[in-house]
């Protein structure tokens, strides 16, 4: 069954879908191309072992904090007693990017070296402004970079041009990694690991593993061999604050999976620079004590409540937003905007909008005569290169082609609404509008066993670029059902087909459709899930339709 959704998904090569199902560690990318691997492992071990001050300036969200923590702990490693010192923005109060007023008082103690994790590729002013104070910067990110690069001392973003490493949608994290193998590789050749080859970096691939999935790069390639890698190093042996984070999250260690990074573990991490101080994020990650681990992943988890609450208020009014304004048949771009709107959580409900009515969806917080927020793509809509054509209009904008942040003057709200929506109509002319679920492969209910799952768990680790498998059962009997969740807004259901029974769980969805002889055709997921130490299988519905007459294709109408 692997194999035929490989097949269908592109990969038909043995070679490739060997490395693809077996991969290891070994089969990584040399990271030793990335453009100023070199020069920036140079300069960061002459700083570590001369005494300078390091600051690593961290992005406030998990990426950012994950890289940071994987490069705090490791310098302390090989350099113990090294001064490095981690920074992340507020979000509310500072913003994305590099600020002035915190390089000032970086120099100011005498910071001569500045590591940027998950950001500063766009920051020209602020970096130019600390080359002149004599601040050496290394930038290490992995967002669309400018025209113009900053004048960095090194720049490691797998994306600027003449970057010959092949992985280009490395997370930060992931970047951040291969500069601490460019660090270890520049040791080992000047004989600083007498009689081995210094200092394992499997144990940092558990932070790698989260940032990962916590940003929603693409899993394939490099990427998907961290994350698989880290997720075998936190079940054999988490660090204290991912123990913690377990604990807060309801996981179990020795079964974690990627999934439990993405829902449960990546958004309570992410609440500390969605709600508050982002820098508890790091100090969780790099303690050492138990204690403490726990005491900030309690306030992370009850902030993380906090967020899914303000999430829901912002998604009420967003929707009552757009059903008060223009027909969205009209519009090709969704932009919205309100003075009430907290910045921590415009991002998650921009997705969600994106995601509901497949077009691209602004959220923006307006703060006097400033609008800030986040922007979701929707159908592969490019929003770095529609932002570029809008620059004019805006004072600040960065990220990928899936998310972006931007800010602008509120006065240029209608101007950027307008063109927004013209870029997003010109993308749209001439293509398929319609929503399509691709599906993996067709398979009887009989068919879901103890020995299907162990050839699906072979394609693990799932996550963007290389979705759970969507699989077609056809003529499926509807049993008992029932409404559970917040106000019932999801669906349990008993299914049965080929002589076979299952539980069956939809999430925001109250119903299934009815049709004669009353069977569907369904997609759908299947899951192991477990309750008190006992494992068993569960389908997660996707969509769900009438069964069709028979002569017609079952696929039809998903």
């Amino acid at each position: 069954m692997a194999s035929r959704i490989l097949v269908n998904r592109g990969i038909s090569d043995p070679g490739e879908a060997d490395r693809f199902l077996n991969g290891t560690l070994n089969d990584l990318s040399p990271p030793f191309p990335m453009k100023d691997l070199e020069k920036a492992s140079r300069r960061l071990v002459d700083a570590a072992r001369g005494g300078e001050p390091i600051l690593l300036y961290a992005d406030y969200d998990a990426d950012g904090a994950t890289g940071a923590a994987c490069l705090f702990l490791f310098l302390s490693e090989l350099f113990p007693g090294a001064d490095v010192r981690i920074h992340q923005n507020h979000r509310t109060v500072d913003g994305y990017g590099l600020k002035r007023d915190h390089l000032e008082a970086a120099a100011r103690v005498g910071v001569k070296l500045i590591v940027t994790v998950d950001g500063g590729v766009t920051d020209e002013e602020a970096i130019r402004w600390a080359s002149g104070a004599g601040i050496d910067v290394i930038v290490t990110d992995h967002h669309l970079p400018g025209e113009v690069l900053p004048p960095g001392f090194a720049i490691l973003n797998p994306k600027q041009k003449g970057c010959p490493y092949p992985g280009k949608d490395l997370a930060g994290v992931g970047v951040v990694f291969l500069l601490m193998c460019g660090v270890r590789r520049l040791m080992r050749e000047e004989g600083a690991f007498p009689g081995g080859d210094g200092p394992s970096l499997r144990k940092y691939l558990d932070l790698v593993a989260l940032g990962t999935v916590a940003d929603m790069v693409p899993l394939r390639g490099d990427n998907r061999l961290f994350v698989k890698a880290g997720l075998e190093e936190m079940r054999l042996r988490a660090r204290p604050g991912m123990r913690a984070l377990f604990s807060v999250s309801g996981i179990a260690q020795e079964t974690v999976n990627e999934t439990d990074l993405a829902f449960r573990v990546g958004p309570r991490l992410n609440a500390a620079g969605r709600v508050g101080d982002a820098t508890r994020g790091s100090e969780l990650l790099v303690t050492d004590s138990f204690g403490r681990a726990l005491r900030i992943a309690e306030e992370l988890h009850t902030d993380n409540a906090w967020r899914q609450r303000e999430e829901e208020r912002i998604m009420r009014a967003a929707l009552a937003a757009l059903e008060s304004g223009p027909p969205l048949s009209s519009l090709s771009a969704i932009v919205l905007a309100d003075a009430g709107w907290h910045m921590g959580v415009l991002g998650i409900v921009a997705s969600k909008i994106a995601q509901r009515y497949h077009r691209p969806a602004v959220l923006l917080q307006i703060n006097g005569d400033e609008a800030r927020g986040s922007l979701r793509s929707a159908d592969g809509f490019p929003l770095v290169e529609a932002l570029s054509g809008l620059s004019p209009l805006l004072t600040r904008y960065g990220g990928h082609m899936q998310a972006a942040g931007i800010a602008l003057p509120a006065g240029n709200l209608p101007a950027f609404r307008e063109g927004l929506d013209r870029a997003a109509r010109t993308y749209a002319s001439g293509r398929d509008g319609a929503p399509r679920v691709e599906v993996d492969a067709r398979v009887p209910l009989s068919g879901i066993s103890g020995r299907f799952m162990e050839e699906l768990e072979r394609m693990r680790p799932f996550g963007m670029g290389n979705e759970e498998p969507v699989l077609l059962a056809s003529n499926v009997r509807v049993g008992r059902r029932s409404l559970f969740g917040g106000e019932g807004r999801h669906l349990k259901a008993e299914l049965s087909g080929n002589g076979c029974r299952f539980e069956a769980v939809a999430f925001h969805r109250s119903e299934l459709p009815s049709g004669p002889g009353g069977s569907l055709d369904i997609l759908f997921t299947p899951q192991w899930t477990f309750f008190r130490g006992e494992r068993s299988l569960r389908l997660r519905l996707i969509d769900a339709r009438p069964s069709q007459l028979p002569g017609e294709r079952a696929m039809q109408g998903f």
